[in-house]
């Protein structure tokens, strides 16, 4: 018995030893010289060096001053890594039809001026539900609405986007493509950069109790990347605050920031509760 046992638990052991110790050591630790950016999630860092999200899983956007990716199917909320999967819906079945008609709908109610063909790929979800591209042409499609909520010129949007359009791979496989959260990322860049350069030139134009106006929207932008909804100018006793209400993209959630204008600095920050799930 113990003849015919001892060589089962030694070959268990070593088999053991091998593939659950040496074998992951070794492709973990190759992984990691050799290709650190993938061996991590191609995780992707804003400026403040936190991980936004991967390049490889998409996220979804609903506020109008940023681009949308494509639908997502996964349950129980899109873009959840957890759960990839597809709609499993044929091209004849009833569900797909309205889930279509819906996007269509949602998609002219942000920009009903937008007399565009819709891009199939604004309206339809992927197989894995996780696509962190859209094409070329779903980007362009959202230009002009995103300029508007932006007020930045559309044609240096369009220039950000070209800048950001993937070729196909090795020129043959795959199709030009253009990931949606760097993309997006770069949007809030420019956003702040236009911001600056505003202050360059109107810093010694204004009253010098808000001369960190543009300071303060700068700011509040890098503390809560969104959009600024309201901003409402407030003063007593010779100081002077400016209110911002921001939709952030993430989730689309709603902060109020106050700044003191005489100083540039964040005084609060307050999360609405209303926005809460």
């Amino acid at each position: 018995m113990i003849k015919h046992l001892k060589p089962a638990v030694i070959l268990f052991v070593l088999l053991s030893v091998i593939t659950g110790v040496i074998y992951p050591s070794v492709v973990t630790g190759l992984a990691q010289f050799m290709f650190p950016y993938q061996a991590n999630g191609s995780l992707i860092t804003g400026k403040d060096g936190k991980p936004k999200g991967s390049s490889l899983i998409g996220q979804p956007f609903s506020s109008p001053g940023y681009f949308w990716g494509r639908p997502s199917a996964t349950a129980p909320f899109p873009y959840n890594a957890g759960a990839s999967s597809g709609s499993n819906l044929g091209p004849t079945n009833p569900a797909l039809i309205v889930a279509v008609k819906a996007r269509i709908q949602a998609l002219k109610l942000a920009d009903p001026d937008n007399k565009a063909p819709i891009p199939v790929d604004l309206i339809t979800a992927s197989a894995s539900g996780l696509d962190p591209h859209i094409s070329p042409a779903a980007a362009d499609y959202q230009v002009i609405s995103i300029a508007k909520a932006r007020m930045i010129d559309s044609e240096k949007l369009r220039e950000l986007v070209q800048s950001h359009t993937e070729t196909r791979q090795w020129g043959l496989f795959g199709e030009p493509r253009v990931n949606v959260l760097t993309l997006n990322l770069a949007l809030d860049t420019i956003q702040i950069e236009a911001i600056s350069a505003d202050a360059d030139d109107t810093e010694y134009t204004l009253p010098p109790s808000k001369k960190f106006i543009v300071l303060c929207q700068k700011e509040a932008l890098l503390l809560h990347p969104g959009v600024i909804e309201k901003e409402q100018i407030q003063n007593g006793h010779g100081d002077f605050w400016v209110e911002y209400q921001i939709q952030t993209h993430d989730e689309g959630k709603e902060w109020l920031v106050l700044c003191d204008l005489k100083t540039g600095q964040i005084l609060r920050e307050q999360k609405l509760i209303g926005n809460e799930p």
